[in-house]
């Protein structure tokens, strides 16, 4: 499995941005994210604001280039559990450079490489593919040169639509 960045929300101002649901729909939407989680094994209770993720998706990028694609998936994940559970604002220096160092990044890699921005060319690339394989949230999933399935669902539900996606060889 292949971590890659996708920005959700990249016009979510430092800030931050209320998520689009209103006062009444949302404590439906947060619940139905928990019960998904807890079917699948995560600890989620989504916060009622979105930040804006592309420090930590550049740094995502960052661990990567020093340390491979195995370790970017574990801190990405790491920089979820944060978010999700502890309502973290992943946009800050202060929650993302040290998670960074717990993979042995410096937290001098991780300041020079954002202020380079030496990063976001590799974000947009990936971003881009994922807009073309239909990818408009997260998570998403899928194989190689096919359409994304997106969205929090059952394991049963996410095994099933990606064995009906996968290549021929793939499916015996």
């Amino acid at each position: 499995m292949r971590w890659l960045p996708f920005e959700i929300h990249p016009d979510t101002p430092p800030e931050g941005a209320p998520k689009p649901f209103s006062p009444e729909e949302w404590p439906q939407v947060r619940e139905r994210l928990k019960r998904l989680g807890q079917e699948v094994g995560l600890p989620i209770d989504p916060p009622q604001h979105n930040v804006n993720s592309r420090f930590a998706l550049e740094t995502a990028e960052l661990v990567r280039a020093q340390k491979a694609d195995d370790e970017a998936g574990t801190f990405c994940h790491h920089v979820s559990r944060a978010f999700f559970t502890e309502h973290a604002d992943i946009s800050k220096r202060g929650v993302i450079v040290p998670i960074a160092e717990h993979f042995g990044i410096s937290a001098s890699d991780v300041e020079t490489a954002w202020h380079e921005r030496r990063f976001s060319p590799t974000v947009d690339a990936f971003i881009e593919d994922g807009h073309r394989a239909g990818v408009r949230g997260v998570p998403a999933m899928g194989w190689p040169n096919r359409r994304a399935i997106v969205g929090l669902m059952s394991p049963t539900e996410l095994v099933l639509r990606l064995h009906n996606e996968a290549p021929e060889r793939l499916r015996e």
